[in-house]
């Protein structure tokens, strides 16, 4: 008897995946799928990998049982969500490569390095507690109604920052490393407002911006002050670059600010 095993589909949502599935590395995928709430309607789904001039073409089929279920299918609105899948794996690949070129990494760093008349515990404190991070975080015109940080590793953090006009940018990440009082690191993503991680042309930012960025800060004692040293990693160079500049000035600029209040 053949073992069915239902588990997410690559391609598309709304459908779960019954194996064992064809394949053929690195050039062909074939697997079966029954929809969610349609028992019994089964499709055959195929990808094909083929290298063209050192790009690749993928080409995606779905072979429905009847025209009925195709019919119903594309009235469900399969084919528009199909697509945006795809764009979304097309980002995804993209960042892939990005991560995988690390000669490149040198021209997506920002460095912005501070001395703040505090000690370091409190640095810290303004970085690492919602309610003091609310009180600095965003550019100078910007406010932070919402902060939420789980301080551990592997712990999230979930914030939204409000433009004078009203609109709201959020922001997630997750902590990858954490030693108290000296040193953060946690990646940094576009998201929505409910913490999934969206691209930057969702807030009609430039495309350039990778799906998942790095920061790293790092607090010193410095002649009984705090030096703060910051690392961004993945800001594309030029316009997007000076605009994120600009930002953390004007938030660090606050936390100065806050600091000495």
């Amino acid at each position: 008897m053949t073992e069915i095993r239902k588990e997410n589909c690559p391609f598309c949502e709304g459908h779960e995946a019954m194996t064992p599935p064809e394949v053929e590395p690195p050039k062909r995928l074939v697997d079966t799928f029954e929809y969610e709430g349609m028992p019994g309607h089964v499709l055959v789904e195929t990808a094909i990998f083929e290298e063209i001039r050192g790009k690749t073409k993928l080409t995606q089929s779905s072979l429905f049982e009847n025209v009925e279920d195709l019919e119903a299918m594309l009235a469900s609105g399969m084919e528009e969500g199909a697509g945006e899948t795809m764009e979304r794996f097309t980002e995804l690949v993209t960042e892939m490569q990005k991560r995988g070129a690390p000669a490149k990494a040198a021209n997506r760093e920002l460095v912005i390095v501070r001395v703040l008349d505090a000690p370091r515990a409190l640095v810290w404190k303004a970085w690492t507690e919602p309610e003091r991070l609310k009180r600095w975080w965003g550019p100078r015109t910007f406010t932070t109604p919402v902060a939420k940080i789980d301080l551990r590793v592997g712990g999230a953090f979930l914030y939204c920052m409000r433009q004078p006009d009203g609109k709201d940018i959020w922001g997630t990440g997750v902590c990858r490393e954490i030693v108290p009082l000296k040193r953060i690191v946690y990646t940094d993503s576009f998201a929505d407002e409910k913490g999934n991680v969206v691209p930057a042309p969702y807030y009609g930012m430039s495309r350039d911006f990778p799906l998942e960025m790095q920061v790293t800060v790092t607090l010193e004692d410095h002649d009984g002050k705090t030096k703060l040293t910051l690392h961004h990693v993945g800001i594309p160079a030029g316009p997007d670059r000076d605009g994120a500049n600009q930002g953390w000035n004007e938030s660090l600029d606050k936390l100065a600010e806050t600091l000495a209040a």
